[in-house]
Parts: C-alpha cells; sequence; structure tokens
C-alpha cells in the first residue's frame, strides 16, 4: 500500500509541475496583455501622423484610441488624427446657425445645428443653413396657395393647393384629386369611399373580400374566378386562395405540394432522389414541401436535413468537439460507432466517446519495486494494475 501510495504520489506532482510550466507566463500584467491580443503592443501610435507617442489605450483586441496633437481630433473608424474642423467654431459666423454646435460627420467635413425653419444644406465639405420656403415657392406654381409653404428639409417643402387639387411631393405640383368626386362608389365589388392616389395621375379602391384591385382596369377582380385550380394536374377543385389580382394558390392531391413559381402541384418524389443519394434507401422518399424532403438511411446513417445526404458518425467530424480529441480524427466502425484519436496522455474511452486520461502514460511500473515495466494496464477509475 505503502508503495503504491509513493507511486501515485510521484505522478501526481509530476503532472502539478507540468500543469504550472504550461499556465506560467514571463509576463502576467492582465493590463498589458502579450501577443496579438494587445493593439497597443508595438505602440501604433508612435506612427500616426499628428497622434502622441505613447498615449495609445484600449479595451478590446482590435480596437485602439490615440491622444492627438492640438488643433487635431481622433477617428475611431479611420484610426487617424484627423483636423479638427470645429475648433475654433465655424457655425458662429454662419446666418442662422447655432453657435457651439458644430459636429464632424466625416473626418473632412463639418455641420450646424439651424435655427427655426431653417435647415443645414450642404456644399461641399462645409455649408449653410437654408429655408426652402424663402423666398415663398408655392406663389409660382399651378394652383397652388401662395403663403402655406412648410418646410421639412433645406430643399423639402408642402404648398397648400385650391380646392380639386391635392400636393404631389414628388413633382413638387398640384394635381387634380382623382378622388374627388368618388370614383369608387359605382365600381362594382369596390368600397366606396377608400380611394387614394398612388401617384399624381392613377387612383386606387378598396375591394370587397377575395376581390383585388387591378390597376390597368380600375376594377376589383377576384383571381378564383373561374376556378384556376380545376384545371391543373394534381391540384384539388374549389381550394383556391387569392392573394392578390394576379396570385392564388390552391390545395394539391395527397403527396404533392403547390410549387408559387410555376403555379401547379409537384411531388418531390419524382423521380425518387433517394435513389441517387448515398447510403440512402431508394423508395424511401417522403415529401415534406414542393422542394424538400426526407431519405430512409442505411444501417449506421442517419439523414442530414440541412444537406439531404444520408451521414455517417464521422459526418460531419465529431472529434473537434470532444475535448482533448485530434480533429478529423474519426475513424467510421460501422453501426452508427465511431473512435477518435486522442492527444498525447488520453486514450479514447469508446462507451462515452470522449478522451480520458490515460493513467499508464507515463508508465507508472517503472518505478514500482518488484514490478516490470511497461507492463502497465489501465482499471478504470483512474487506477491500473
Amino acid at each position: 500500500m505503502e508503495r503504491r501510495r509513493s507511486v501515485m504520489l510521484f505522478l501526481l506532482c509530476s503532472f502539478c509541475i507540468g500543469m504550472w510550466l504550461i499556465g506560467c507566463s514571463s509576463n502576467d500584467d492582465p493590463a498589458a496583455p502579450e501577443g496579438p491580443g494587445n493593439p497597443c503592443d508595438p505602440d501604433p501610435c508612435a506612427d500616426t501622423r499628428n497622434a502622441v507617442p505613447d498615449t495609445c489605450t484600449s479595451t478590446s483586441p482590435t480596437i485602439f484610441s490615440c491622444e492627438c496633437l492640438d488643433g487635431y481630433i481622433w477617428d475611431l473608424g479611420t484610426a487617424s488624427c484627423p483636423e479638427d474642423l470645429c475648433d475654433p467654431d465655424p457655425c458662429g459666423s454662419i446666418a442662422d446657425a447655432v453657435p457651439g454646435t458644430c459636429t464632424m460627420p466625416t473626418t473632412t467635413s463639418f455641420a450646424c445645428a439651424c435655427e427655426d425653419d431653417t435647415f443645414w444644406a450642404w456644399a461641399g465639405n462645409t455649408g449653410t443653413c437654408e429655408d426652402p420656403c424663402d423666398p415663398d415657392p408655392c406663389g409660382g406654381i399651378d394652383d397652388a396657395i401662395a403663403g402655406t409653404c412648410e418646410g421639412f428639409s433645406a430643399n423639402v417643402f408642402t404648398c397648400g393647393c385650391q380646392t380639386g387639387y391635392l400636393w404631389d411631393g414628388g413633382t413638387r405640383a398640384c394635381v387634380e384629386d382623382l378622388c374627388d368626386p368618388d370614383p369608387c362608389g359605382p365600381i362594382e365589388d369596390a368600397v366606396p369611399g377608400s380611394c387614394t392616389m398612388p401617384s399624381a395621375t392613377s387612383f386606387a379602391c378598396g375591394c370587397d373580400a377575395l376581390f383585388f384591385w387591378d390597376a390597368l382596369t380600375e376594377t376589383c377582380e377576384d383571381p378564383c374566378d373561374p376556378d384556376p385550380c380545376a384545371l391543373i394536374a394534381d391540384a384539388e377543385a374549389g381550394t383556391c386562395d387569392g392573394l392578390s389580382v394576379d396570385d392564388f394558390t390552391c390545395g394539391c392531391d395527397a403527396d404533392f405540394f403547390w410549387d408559387a413559381l410555376t403555379e401547379t402541384c409537384e411531388d418531390p418524389c419524382d423521380p425518387d432522389p433517394c435513389e441517387t443519394i448515398d447510403n440512402a434507401d431508394a423508395g424511401s422518399c417522403t415529401g415534406i414541401d414542393v422542394d424538400d424532403f426526407t431519405c430512409d438511411c442505411e444501417s449506421g446513417y442517419a439523414w442530414d436535413e440541412v444537406t439531404d445526404t444520408c451521414a455517417g458518425p464521422c459526418d460531419p467530424d465529431p472529434c473537434g468537439d470532444v475535448p482533448n480529441a485530434t480533429p478529423d480524427s474519426c475513424t467510421d466502425l460501422g453501426e452508427g460507432e465511431f473512435t477518435c484519436a486522442c492527444d498525447f496522455g488520453f486514450i479514447w474511452e469508446d462507451e462515452l466517446e470522449i478522451c480520458t486520461d490515460n493513467v499508464c502514460d507515463p508508465d507508472p511500473c517503472g518505478f514500482v519495486t518488484d514490478a516490470i515495466p511497461d507492463t502497465c494496464t489501465p482499471a478504470g477509475d483512474n487506477s491500473f494494475m
């Protein structure tokens, strides 16, 4: 018992010393990590124009910042020190701009907030504060009412229009109100009072249930009348469901699925895809959707829905997810069983499918009195004989 205890203590100490050596580092300062994880080593500020050397700070392995010389400001996007265009403040000398509101949307431009009723208008890398309603544009527009201008940006505004006309922002004009008088009331299956104008020259009506607006004919149409499903092979008559004026779906016979692109009922198992898939059983196809199916697989293989293949225990490689196993070392043993090669000092455990500590490596028998070296055999529970 005493000899066995000495051997186990020797192995335990050797393991601990090895782990201590692996885990130690010449630099354990978390504020200055080694290698590529520290973007401030070597110092990038020393090589950045207008940056102050040795001022680098970082909060992640890829992002850093530097202090800049007077008159310059750090730009995180370009990792550079461009000229500070807001110092001195340019907004105080621009008409209708609010002093002290300068910002730099890019490294070469600035913008100012503007007083009420004016908006920032870009002019190259600078700009001005403009009022789109001064002078009043509405007085020179046909059927518009002078003095009704309302600005929304430097070049976007609206005008009030005379009776029978509506403002069209796209053309900046007062166009005829095609919804007055209401055209929807006399149209069959249209909803009175539902008129809208999708453009300056067209109108649309809401339609009763099962009907859809046809902009070409300015009528409400039912895509299921007459029933198109009655004329489609393997479709069920009377199952039409309208989606738009020219789009519909049909219910299909058993084993068939609706294909919206071709407006037909298709069987994803005809021809049988399982006949051409490795390790799949021909004739075992089961349809799930118009372009989706499953196959039964031979013993030791399982259906992969992502790749539509019969995958074995090594596909995809399971060893990459097993601690202390060597990636891409999987060996297919058949019947769904596999093994992985293990890192030095570990052995494969078939039942658990893991790499366990190898209590016989290094060989403890060479240190046991009267034991024969290299005759170690694992005895379970991390013990050996």
